[in-house]
């Protein structure tokens, strides 16, 4: 696997793997980095180009200047893709990843051949999609107080203890994570501490999103504009996005092909490589293969 920068804008960090194929750029969610693909990467570089991002105030990318918001991040989105490749990519976005690529395929269609969405972040559609697994993610919403809450909560934690909440938070009960991939996280979570833009870029992607997701029926017209095939991928046992949402954007879309996972949590990449990989792989073949 191949670690690079680009510029686009400013600095980008991306990992490349695999050289023939369509290409997938796989957008994380917020908060994480490419390391969410740590999982599935290789494999899927077997059969495709792929492109893991770190958005902007992710990962190893620095806002430098630029906004970490979701609409943000699309644009930043569109350029990359736009600057790696010379065909139409295929966007795989998993949480506020499938939202920024949902936004990227609408605004800038001519550079998305197809759109894999998994649990995307997506509008509360009924009381149960409340939980008390959304009151971190909630923390920088308070006005005045976000970034302060932010810092009470990592100044708390242990780099340790941080990752494996989260890995607790999105993947299903009796999940478990490979030893290697929860050592890569760890390191990912010391480096961060050190980056003084990291409290500051998850507040304002937090913050974005909310914002995004207020109306569902300013939602619906979003969705109603994506005109490329689209895969959506839902896990029964997300904890974030609770499997309503994503049963109201199926039916919104009936035209999208919809699976629902059962004893699934947030992350099926993470949680099923196998499986996962399968998914896009045929989904790929059977849907834009002629894009390369």
């Amino acid at each position: 696997m191949k670690s690079h920068f680009v510029d686009v804008d400013g600095s980008v960090h991306y990992q490349e793997v695999g050289e023939d194929g369509p290409v997938l750029i796989l957008v994380h969610g917020i908060g994480a980095s490419y390391l969410s693909w740590y999982p599935v990467v290789e494999m899927l570089g077997e059969h495709h180009r792929v492109l893991a991002i770190d958005l902007i105030g992710h990962g190893f990318t620095p806002p430098h200047g630029r906004k970490a918001t979701v609409r943000s991040n699309a644009e930043l989105l569109a350029d990359f893709a736009d600057v790696m490749s010379e065909h139409q990519v295929i966007l795989v976005g998993n949480s506020m990843g499938g939202l920024v690529s949902l936004l990227t395929a609408v605004t800038r269609p001519e550079l998305v051949a197809g759109l894999i969405l998994v649990n995307p972040a997506l509008p509360i559609v009924s009381v149960k999609s409340l939980s008390r697994e959304k009151q971190r993610l909630a923390l920088p919403l308070l006005p005045l107080l976000g970034n302060s809450a932010a810092r009470y909560y990592y100044h708390e934690r242990t780099a340790e203890q941080e990752v494996d909440e989260t890995f607790r938070l999105v993947l299903s009960d009796g999940a478990t994570v490979h030893p290697l991939h929860r050592a890569a996280a760890v390191e990912m979570a010391r480096a961060r501490r050190e980056m003084e833009w990291s409290i500051p870029s998850f507040t304002d992607s937090a913050r974005s999103i909310a914002v995004e997701l207020a109306s569902a029926r300013r939602f619906r017209r979003i969705i109603h504009q994506v005109s490329q095939p689209t895969l959506l991928i839902h896990g029964s046992d997300d904890r974030l996005v609770h499997p309503t949402s994503a049963e109201w954007a199926a039916n919104e879309r009936p035209d999208w092909e919809y699976l629902m996972i059962e004893k699934m949590g947030h992350t099926p990449q993470v949680e099923d490589p196998e499986m996962f990989t399968s998914l896009v792989t045929n989904w790929v073949h059977d849907n834009v293969l002629e894009v390369h």
